[in-house]
């Protein structure tokens, strides 16, 4: 089960699990993933809300979708969205305190997209990628250490 982050502004989020996201991808042949990027995407307008930033805060979700469904026809749309999912991961990021080092690469994450999706195995590395990196930004939006460590968390003194 995912842990829930709850953040300002009555916006919350889910610490997903790389391996149960593309489990439900392949069971559902494909399906899912596009919810996830749809739930992923909402998260980082949550966020932006919360932090009042209002580029982050105004993106829409169900465009990010509808250009990889419809935009697949295309080529260029698709791109375009994924490129932008990892600039928008990096801006929640850089909203809730992850230092820079640590941050995604916005160009890293859409390489392995493409031609990842061609040749198969990059394409998980970039669904891993941007879990793990999404996933910082949501801790460290809800006040738990970005890292993941909840031990570190329950062990400094409130």
């Amino acid at each position: 089960m995912a842990q829930e982050v709850e953040f300002g502004r009555g916006g919350e989020g889910k610490i997903r699990s790389f391996w149960v996201g593309l489990g439900l991808t392949l069971l559902t042949i494909g399906i899912y993933g596009y919810c996830w990027y749809y739930f992923m995407n909402d998260e980082l307008k949550d966020i932006g809300i919360a932090k009042e930033d209002q580029h982050l805060g105004q993106s829409s979700p169900a465009m990010s979708v509808t250009a990889l469904v419809v935009g697949g026809w295309v080529i260029v749309p698709p791109l375009l969205s994924v490129y932008n999912f990892g600039q928008r991961i990096r801006r929640a990021q850089r909203l809730t305190g992850v230092p820079k080092s640590e941050q995604i690469n916005p160009t890293t994450a859409f390489l392995l997209y493409f031609p990842g999706a061609i040749l198969i195995v990059p394409l998980f590395f970039h669904f891993w990628y941007v879990t793990k990196h999404q996933n910082m930004a949501l801790r460290a939006a809800g006040g738990l250490p970005y890292s993941g460590d909840i031990t570190q968390a329950a062990a400094e003194p409130a």
